[in-house]
């Protein structure tokens, strides 16, 4: 009996890296469109908040003539990141759903429970903080910047 040709391959350990996540690509999915949402509201309001209040004094135009557009294109990035985080989020979610579940209680499908978890949260946080950024982006665009709110 050679041991080399009588191998059982139901025994042996698949290929390292195949059918596992990255676990970078699941951070930035979960996170991706989170910290879009935080930049946009940590660069816009400030700024913002400067051109049309700088010395505690309203003003009735902001200090700087292009700030709707400084704004449009900050909320435009904002809206591009969290989209390829919400891509990147989809397509975990589609290969998780192609791999067939595993057999017995073993390490590896625990993992692989964790991760269609983590894989479905970062598509509702997506989905979440993007509609945020798409109401960010529209006030941006229809409320004009320096107006008196009442």
């Amino acid at each position: 009996m050679n041991p080399f040709h009588d191998r059982d391959p139901s025994l042996e350990s698949p290929p390292p890296g195949r059918g596992r996540v990255s676990t970078i690509r699941i951070g930035v999915a979960l996170f991706g469109a989170p910290v879009a949402w935080i930049a946009q509201f940590s660069l816009s309001e400030p700024l913002a908040a400067h051109a049309c209040y700088p010395y505690q004094a309203p003003l009735s135009a902001p200090v700087w003539e292009g700030l709707p557009v400084i704004l449009a294109v900050i909320s435009i990035a904002c809206f591009a990141a969290a989209l390829l985080s919400g891509f990147i989020a989809w397509t975990l979610w589609r290969q998780s759903e192609r791999k067939p579940a595993g057999e017995g209680g073993s390490a590896i499908e625990a993992d692989e429970g964790r991760n269609r978890f983590l894989v479905k949260l970062s598509l509702m946080s997506s989905f979440i903080f993007t509609t945020a950024i798409i109401l960010n982006i529209c006030a941006v665009l229809l409320v004009p910047p320096c107006s008196s709110w009442f």
